[in-house]
């Protein structure tokens, strides 16, 4: 008999805890447990005609979907359990916070493997479980654009932005693709309203003022250019853009060389701004300058083909025609390079440095070719005038 008496004792125990539950309701739980999803949904649907108003039934019955990927079903069971009692939300919200982590983590460790598929599929489960988690949608947004779908990255960033509209990253990207696919004024009242009661950074100013610029409204890129100065003084980016607006929005040459030369001041090697000044004091007439600074850059940057035109039209200019030829002919060499014709433009770089000795450039750029042309030589020709120019 003492069996028995356990026995009896352990059903008396379990019916003290589970009050007025059924015994189906009681019987799908153990098969959750047991991961018998099939069972446990059978016992759920005849406790459901049994007890249509038990908002507990329809509680297990939603997380019972969600672990069947059934995610339709589980937000209509959730749905019907807060309509009878709305006391299970708080208990539905928690539920709903521990397997949104489950998946998002998961979605996040095969994003980290590259397994994007897979990182899709686990990170839409998660804001599908819970559609206003933020993270989720940004996730999502990144391994949309991993495996090139477009639309849904924007669609992500987009809910992303929704949920949180003073947060940068997602602010900032959905302006851009507002601008990019024509609603400008959307695009601008975004970093605005992140201006005036977020915490912008210098990028949310910067493209604000590139986008006013873009509409001809020069002066309101200008002022928020001004109140991003005060905000960050010095910073380089913010400088350089506020140049490269006096100068085209305003063609006001003199302010536009004196931010360009507050950018060298704190960056000596900037290439853009060593470029742009240039270039603007070329505007201004002052040749011999912008013949200095252009000689500066093509020193610092032998390949870059732009410099090398600037300092050609600064040398002819000033009056040293011959030199302003070469640079030139160091120009298109540089061009033929990029598309690869290194046989070509030899013959250029050759005349050059046979007149101009001292220009470490064109002999840097020799190399390149002949190493290309697998000409031993001439390899040992340019290094040797490499070694021996005086830049």
């Amino acid at each position: 008999m003492k069996p028995r008496i356990i026995l009896f004792t352990v059903l008396f125990l379990i019916l003290l805890f589970q009050g007025c539950q059924s015994p189906e309701l009681t019987a799908a739980k153990v098969y959750i447990q047991q991961e018998n999803y099939p069972a446990a949904l059978e016992q759920l649907k005849v406790a459901e005609k049994k007890e249509p108003t038990n908002p507990h039934v329809f509680l297990t019955m939603g997380k019972l979907y969600a672990e069947m990927d059934s995610l339709d079903e589980m937000e209509r069971a959730f749905s019907r359990a807060e309509e009878l009692d709305s006391a299970v939300t708080s208990d539905i919200t928690k539920w709903r916070e521990k397997k949104r982590a489950e998946y998002f983590n998961k979605g996040r460790k095969f994003g980290e493997s590259k397994k994007w598929e897979k990182a899709i599929e686990n990170t839409e489960i998660a804001v599908r479980i819970d559609p206003e988690y933020a993270d989720g949608w940004k996730n999502l947004a990144y391994f949309y654009e991993q495996v090139g779908d477009e639309e849904k990255t924007k669609e992500a960033y987009r809910k992303a932005y929704e949920l949180e509209p003073l947060d940068q990253i997602f602010a900032k990207q959905v302006a851009l693709n507002e601008f990019r696919d024509g609603d400008k004024d959307e695009a601008i009242s975004i970093l605005k309203e992140l201006i005036d009661e977020g915490e912008p950074d210098v990028e949310c100013y910067s493209m604000l003022a590139k986008m006013y610029a873009s509409e001809n409204e020069g002066a309101k890129a200008d002022s928020i250019l001004d109140i991003a100065e005060t905000v960050f003084p010095d910073n380089v980016s913010l400088l350089f853009d506020h140049g490269a607006l006096l100068f085209r929005s305003f063609e006001n040459y003199e302010e536009a060389a004196s931010y360009f030369e507050r950018v060298l001041k704190l960056e000596p090697a900037d290439r853009d701004a060593l470029y742009n000044l240039s270039v603007t004091l070329f505007h201004l007439e002052r040749f011999d300058e912008s013949v200095a600074l252009a000689e500066r850059l093509v020193k610092e940057n032998f390949d870059f083909y732009n410099g090398w035109l600037q300092y050609a039209l600064s040398l002819k200019l000033s009056g040293q025609v011959e030199k302003g030829k070469a640079a030139e002919m160091v120009m298109e060499a540089i061009g033929l390079i990029e598309e690869g014709k290194f046989a070509e433009a030899i013959p250029n770089l050759e005349k050059v440095t046979s007149q101009f000795k001292e220009w470490c450039g064109p002999w840097a750029l020799l190399k390149v070719c002949y190493e290309a042309a697998g000409d031993n030589d001439g390899l040992e020709k340019a290094q040797h005038g490499l070694d021996s120019c005086v830049e």
